[in-house]
């Protein structure tokens, strides 16, 4: 593998960071925007849940605008609105703007959720795939981190600074995009092989992609082709599911969850060590992928992942909250997701289709995810208020239960595969 692909998967992951970063920094702004704007649990639960809503149509058209256009135009976009957002977060004067800023910076999230995996895959070789899938989660990993970071740092007074940080990695995101090519394979099946080659000469030692001319799909009647339906089916719902683990209530409303609790510390503090927690187990997973393999690493994490979501309503039903149990449990529970779910996820889904429909594919099954990451983002501050923190995590633990069927019955290994290969897979499921 030479260090040139590994440059430029790089920087496609890089769109992640801000993905991480703009999903994540509205928790450390929570406390700050009630008391400001005087909002009531409907209210917080849709600004947290604004980006996610903006993430569903960027998801939803990042397939058919990179097949049209190329991964790296529409790349070139998604920075353009991370800076839009950012910009337009941090001098928001009322709720509506904010909601309004937060929507575009979904919609720049949305379409880095999708593109990056894409452009990822399309310059990996299939040894290396895994890992390089992976830089896409490590920059979500590090983007969650620095926003936590940055809260932690600018102090809760200051909501208009933690927001408007988010444009210095837009940015630079900007720029390092100008450096890096245009995916080979979308070259190609835009006919335009001798770019690809040359491409593909600086990208590769031995490995070389096959000089496919077909066609990629740009409408959704050819995705859901009966040849493709039962896939693109278990790629919708595999993304969608993987909020019901319950990892985005940790991070969107961790100091919610905290000041439940009777901990030393601010609550910031306690939420900036949940980052720290999942980059080392993110980092630990690069070793796993690409040997353990995708299935495995799904199992074990909802198993591990549901007893930690017990563990937390068993200490919230007791009123164990006096210690540093919770924070254990909860640190636990994010090296779990960070090891499995969180590093399978984005790799898998950019990986399950072949090339003629992974662009719109990917991207459909994004829109699943985020439409899910839209629902539960807004209705978990309902449901802790309603129900209470016990019965609310124990719904959780159930979800993580179920899941273990699901990867069992419709997941399919693609440790290794090559991407052209990955379709003859499909009658295992």
């Amino acid at each position: 593998m030479r260090k040139y692909t590994i440059l430029i998967a790089a920087v496609a992951a890089f769109g992640g960071l801000l993905f991480g970063f703009d999903t994540a920094v509205i928790a450390g702004t929570l406390p700050s925007l009630r008391a400001f704007f005087r909002l009531d649990d409907t209210t917080i639960g849709l600004v947290v849940a604004a980006a996610a809503i903006g993430s569903i149509p960027g998801a939803l058209l990042s397939g058919r605008l990179s097949d049209r256009y190329g991964r790296k135009k529409i790349m070139l976009l998604t920075a353009i609105l991370f800076i839009i957002a950012g910009a337009g977060s941090g001098i928001a004067t009322s709720i509506t703007e904010l909601v309004i800023y937060r929507v575009i910076g979904g919609m720049a999230i949305g379409l880095a959720s999708a593109l990056a995996p894409v452009y990822i895959s399309e310059v990996s070789t299939p040894a290396y795939r895994g890992r390089l899938g992976m830089l896409q989660q490590l920059a979500i990993v590090v983007g969650i981190l620095c926003s936590f970071i940055s809260n932690y740092l600018i102090g809760v007074p200051h909501w208009h600074l933690m927001l408007g940080a988010a444009v210095i990695p837009a940015v630079v995101f900007f720029l390092l995009l100008m450096l890096v090519p245009e995916s080979p394979r979308w070259l190609l099946m835009q006919h335009r092989v001798e770019e690809a080659k040359a491409i593909m000469t600086r990208l590769y030692d031995t490995y070389e992609i096959p000089t496919t001319s077909q066609r990629p799909a740009t409408t959704l009647k050819e995705v859901f082709a009966s040849r493709y339906r039962k896939v693109v089916i278990i790629g919708i719902v595999f993304a969608s599911i993987a909020h019901l683990t319950g990892i985005n209530i940790i991070f969107y409303y961790a100091p919610l969850i905290f000041e439940k609790t009777k901990m030393g510390g601010t609550e910031l503090f306690q939420t900036m060590l949940t980052g720290i927690a999942n980059l080392i187990f993110t980092i630990m997973a690069f070793w796993l992928i690409d040997r353990v393999g995708r299935k495995k690493l799904l199992l074990a994490g909802s198993i591990f992942m549901s007893a930690c979501m017990l563990v937390v309503a068993w200490l919230f039903y007791t009123n164990h909250l006096g210690n540093y149990f919770v924070l254990i449990a909860v640190f636990l529970y994010i090296g779990g997701f960070a090891c499995t779910w969180g590093a399978v996820l984005w790799v898998y889904i950019a990986e399950m289709f072949p090339d003629s429909i992974r662009g719109s594919a990917t991207a459909v099954a994004a829109f699943g995810n985020w439409t899910m990451n839209a629902v539960i983002s807004f209705t978990f501050p309902v449901l802790l208020a309603k129900l209470g923190p016990a019965p609310t995590f124990l719904l959780y633990a159930l979800f993580n239960a179920g899941m273990v069927w699901f990867v069992s019955r419709y997941i399919f290994e693609t440790k290794g595969v090559p991407l052209e290969k990955v379709e003859e897979l499909y009658h295992t499921i």
